[in-house]
């Protein structure tokens, strides 16, 4: 699996717009043709879309399932937290 997100035509694309005033004027900068700039807008905000409906409906599941919150759970609050578990344990006798 492929860990890049953006094509090379869409991030040169993206950073074709930050300068420019329009979708079009990005795409002849570019050197492609208008309909293709937006055609590859439109699959970006399908694959965005997507992407968002999937973490939603994780962080959803996640509420009311332990297991799932503490899968899904950021590295570093399970890091955190293993990390007072241990110094608890240490202390304890």
């Amino acid at each position: 699996m492929s860990k890049q997100v953006l094509t090379a035509l869409e991030k040169k694309l993206i950073e074709a717009m930050k300068d420019s005033l329009t979708v079009k004027d990005a795409a002849h900068k570019i050197g492609i043709e208008a309909r293709t700039a937006y055609t590859i807008l439109y699959r970006l905000r399908k694959k965005y879309l997507k992407a968002r409906r999937l973490v939603n409906v994780l962080e959803s599941k996640k509420r009311g399932n332990e297991l799932l919150r503490k899968t899904l759970a950021k590295r570093y609050e399970y890091r955190e937290k293993k990390g007072l578990e241990e110094e608890e344990e240490e202390f304890e006798f």
